[in-house]
C-alpha cells in the first residue's frame, strides 16, 4: 500500500541552529499516527514544514506520491494548532460560519461539529475556556472534511469527560475513513488510539513502527517507559 504522506529526510535550521536532520516518517492510509517527543524537540516544526507554514531546508514531502503543495493541503489536510488563538469578539457560530464560506465545494454541518463539541455556539470566544477554545480548533480543522488530519497535543486544557469524548470521536472520523497524525504528551491516550509512532529525539526520528514492536524492543509492556529508555532517560 503506497503512504499517505511520506516526509524523505527533512531539514530544518532557525539560524545557525539545526531543530531537525533528515528526519524521514511514512503515514499510512486509515491510520491514527502518533508522535512522541519532548517539549521542544521539533514535533510543531515538523508538521509545520508538512503543511507550508515554514520553509525547510531540505528533503522531500510527498502526498500519494506526489509533493505535496498548498493546494493539496487546502485540499486535503484539516490542522489544529497547539496553541489556538481564535478571535474573542465573535460567537463561535459566527466564527465557524465565516471560515465556512472559506471551503469551496463543501458545505459543512456547522450544527454537527457544535453537538460534537459540546459546545455554546452562540457563547463569545472571549468567555470561552482553554479547553473550549481547543474543541473549537477541532472543530475548525474539520469542515472541509479532510481525508488527513494532523493534530498537534489535541487534548490540551480538556477535562477528563472532554477528553475521553474528544477521542471517541478521533475513533469514529477515523472509522469513517479519515487518516489521523497527532502529537501528545498523554502516552495512554496514544496506546487507547494508535497501532504506530514515531519517536522524534536529537533532531530526529530515533524509532517509527508498531507500539508493541517498541516496547517489545525495550522489555516493558509500557510505552512511556519504552519512550524514556529510547531517548535515555531511564534505563533498564
Amino acid at each position: 500500500m503506497e503512504p499517505l504522506l511520506q516526509v524523505k529526510n527533512l531539514t530544518k535550521n532557525f539560524g545557525a541552529v539545526c531543530i531537525l536532520k533528515d528526519l524521514s516518517i511514512e503515514v499510512e492510509p486509515g491510520e491514527i499516527f502518533g508522535v512522541l517527543g519532548l517539549n521542544g524537540i521539533g514535533k510543531t516544526t515538523m508538521f509545520k514544514c508538512i503543511l507550508g507554514l515554514i520553509s525547510r531546508n531540505g528533503g522531500e514531502i510527498l502526498y500519494r506520491g506526489k509533493e505535496l503543495n498548498q493546494q493539496m493541503v487546502h485540499q486535503k489536510i484539516g490542522y489544529l494548532p497547539e496553541f489556538y488563538l481564535p478571535p474573542g469578539e465573535l460567537t463561535g457560530h459566527e466564527y465557524l460560519r465565516l471560515l465556512s464560506l472559506a471551503v469551496s465545494g463543501n458545505r459543512p454541518d456547522i450544527e454537527n461539529l457544535f453537538r460534537k463539541t459540546d459546545l455554546d455556539s452562540r457563547k463569545p470566544i472571549k468567555d470561552y475556556s482553554r479547553g473550549m477554545i481547543q474543541r473549537l480548533g477541532l472543530a475548525i480543522s474539520l469542515l472541509k472534511s479532510p481525508e488527513f488530519i494532523i493534530l498537534d497535543e489535541p487534548t490540551l486544557g480538556l477535562d477528563p469527560l472532554a477528553r475521553q469524548n474528544l477521542l471517541d470521536w478521533l475513533k469514529e472520523l477515523n472509522q469513517g475513513g479519515q487518516t489521523i497524525m497527532l502529537s501528545s504528551h498523554d502516552f495512554s491516550q496514544v496506546e487507547k488510539l494508535c497501532r504506530r509512532v514515531a519517536i522524534v529525539h536529537d533532531r530526529q526520528i530515533k524509532y517509527t513502527g508498531k507500539i508493541g514492536d517498541f516496547t517489545a524492543k525495550h522489555q516493558t509492556s509500557s510505552l512511556e517507559e519504552a519512550f524514556l529508555m529510547e531517548i535515555g532517560g531511564i534505563h533498564a
